[in-house]
């Protein structure tokens, strides 16, 4: 178990540690979230969804998984549902750009990356926010996907690739 890891299995004791918890993973879940569905407003509420689901089943939390793991497998199936049940739903918006970790020159590359970003489908925005910006595993993003490693292997290339290729109509050039 990672040392990080070993907090968390702690917020199970208590609704105070459960709120930090709560704090520690709330942009991250809300950006995770925006990846398949561009409304920030329902976005914070399936994070909150997510939070209240991980509390209520917090007896069903197996300490040998990584706890970000299951908490991006659960928003990963609630946006699913989500999508299932609002099938008008477009992915054309620029998302929130304010990210840390993003190592950028400038403000106007940002928002050309995450505007490009944006019009990529779901599961090539999902597994690149997993990888690249919150720094998961192979594994982990396969877990939360509930696809095989290789799959998720196979889908971050192509995601890539399509990125790439959108940036470089657009003169950027990516590396």
């Amino acid at each position: 178990m990672r040392p990080k890891e070993q907090k968390q299995d702690r917020f199970f004791d208590d609704l105070e540690s459960f709120e930090k918890i709560v704090l520690e993973y709330r942009e991250n879940s809300i950006n995770f979230a925006k990846r398949y569905i561009n409304d920030a407003q329902i976005c914070e509420d399936i994070a909150q969804e997510a939070f209240a689901a991980v509390y209520v089943n917090r007896d069903k939390y197996n300490p040998k998984m990584s706890f970000k793991t299951w908490l991006f497998s659960i928003i990963h199936n609630k946006c699913v549902d989500y999508i299932r049940k609002n099938k008008e739903l477009q992915s054309d918006g620029i998302e929130d750009i304010s990210r840390e970790g993003n190592e950028f020159d400038n403000l106007d590359t940002k928002i050309l990356l995450e505007h490009e970003i944006s019009k990529l489908k779901s599961n090539y925005r999902a597994i690149i926010q997993m990888v690249d910006v919150e720094g998961m595993t192979m594994r982990e993003a396969a877990k939360v996907l509930q696809i095989s490693e290789v799959h998720a292997r196979v889908l971050n290339y192509r995601a890539k690739k399509k990125l790439r290729k959108e940036l470089m109509k657009g003169g950027f050039v990516y590396e």
